[in-house]
């Protein structure tokens, strides 16, 4: 009789706890309150204070300038795939100080410049700095959280910034309204808790040991630094075709976006006279306080329905945005335009962000396909927020560069509903 031998009965690798929820939470809501304090801000107050405080005399060049400040925000997203690359190759503790370094600490600098120049020399390099935070930003989310509760635990970060941007842009709207010269005091203020926040963030990864505790990746410093970046996110769009509609989708309403983006301080300022006060209320505070309202609801349909049924819908929501930007006449009339946008904007807020994470698939695929999606943010605002000026300059109207901003949200909302359609067909 053959006597066969039994095989060792191997142990069973340990399986990594999965984290508490609550701690995490709270820590990300503590973070998320004063971030959205700072950059919330800093997203009409550097517009307007070109239009009303440091910009040329004469109303091209001021025009322009406009532009300019505007344009930055979207444009240097471009440099977050470069940004992935250094997260990549520095501990996270270094990321994060090297992004606060970058996009905090100038916009509180703010707080003494005497003219457009100084102005402009803070802006771009916050704006640089800012986009940092999305391959980071994506991370995290991965990490902290579970699939099945990610929508949520967004919506309900996204109810904290859009809570925080309301509350710091009522108080300071109204402190610029009686001292012209709070934003001194104020930025300086908010970018030193922001450092505040990033410590917390930095405190939260390290009680995970695939975030905090990985070791950055021992590359070398070389060119392939600027070209490899690039080559590979054209070699993902190549490979992952929905993922490549998804941003072409995104591309399409991106375009819509910046051309009002582009115009609204002008139009704000130019054709209904508006102050600090009167445009913060009637475009930032009723954006946010739609948004917050809508915010929950848009995390459950998105946990329902997905992200790309999700962006589609809010995209045809969007289209009577500029139609009634075009009509307003009155702040009041901004106002109204300004709810509906703030419809739209719920749905956006998180379809932007859980879509590239939910189509990444696997955790660490997260921070590079965030990253992508923001870099062609950045493209998008190199090209369409100067030809919105262009078009405007050219025609001496709000209404052609109105009007092609509303025919490309609907556009995007039915290049969104061909790919689920292409999708579930598929599936």
């Amino acid at each position: 009789m053959t006597v066969t031998a039994c095989p060792p009965q191997l142990e069973p690798p340990p399986v990594e706890p999965t984290p508490r929820l609550g701690p995490f939470l709270a820590g990300h809501i503590v973070f998320t309150f004063l971030n959205a304090a700072l950059f919330s801000n800093v997203i009409w107050l550097v517009p307007m204070l070109v239009r009303l405080r440091f910009g040329a005399a004469d109303d091209a060049t001021r025009d322009w300038q406009t532009t300019l400040v505007t344009a930055a925000i979207p444009t240097f997203m471009v440099l977050s795939i470069f940004w992935n690359e250094l997260l990549r190759r520095l501990s996270l503790r270094t990321y994060l100080l090297i992004f606060w370094l970058t996009a905090a600490l100038p916009l509180g600098l703010i707080g003494v410049v005497r003219t457009y120049p100084q102005l402009l020399l803070c802006h771009i390099p916050a704006m640089i700095g800012w986009a940092g935070w999305m391959p980071v930003g994506g991370k995290l989310l991965k990490d902290f959280y579970s699939d099945a509760v990610r929508g949520r635990v967004y919506a309900v970060l996204n109810v904290v910034g859009v809570g925080a941007s309301i509350a710091s842009i009522y108080f300071l709207g109204g402190w610029l309204a009686v001292a012209p010269d709070a934003f001194r005091l104020f930025l300086p203020a908010a970018a030193a808790a922001q450092l505040v926040a990033v410590a917390i963030i930095w405190r939260l990864a390290r009680r995970l040991p695939n975030t905090g505790g990985a070791q950055p990746t021992a590359a070398p410093w070389n060119w392939s630094v600027l070209v490899r970046p690039v080559l590979h996110m054209g070699a993902v769009l190549r490979a992952d075709h929905v993922f490549r509609r998804y941003e072409q989708a995104f591309m399409t309403y991106g375009a819509a976006y910046m051309l009002c983006d582009a115009l609204l301080p002008v139009l704000a300022t130019t054709k209904l006279g508006m102050e600090y006060r009167a445009y913060a209320y009637s475009t930032q505070m009723i954006l946010k306080v739609v948004t917050l309202v809508l915010t929950l609801p848009m995390g459950w349909l998105l946990d329902r329905i997905g992200a790309v049924r999700t962006s589609g819908l809010v995209f045809a929501v969007l289209a009577f945005y500029p139609l009634l930007l075009l009509a307003a006449g009155t702040p009041t009339g901004v106002g109204v335009a300004s709810a509906v946008y703030g419809v739209g904007m719920a749905g956006v807020s998180l379809s932007w962000m859980l879509g590239p994470v939910a189509l990444a698939g696997h955790a660490e695929r997260v921070p590079h396909y965030v990253a992508i999606h923001t870099t062609l943010v950045g493209v998008r605002g190199v090209l369409f927020q100067g030809l919105g000026m262009l078009v405007y300059r050219m025609t001496g109207s709000f209404t052609w560069p109105l009007l092609i901003s509303a025919t490309a949200f609907v556009w995007a909302a039915g290049q969104m509903w061909r790919l689920h359609v292409a999708t579930r067909r598929t599936a």
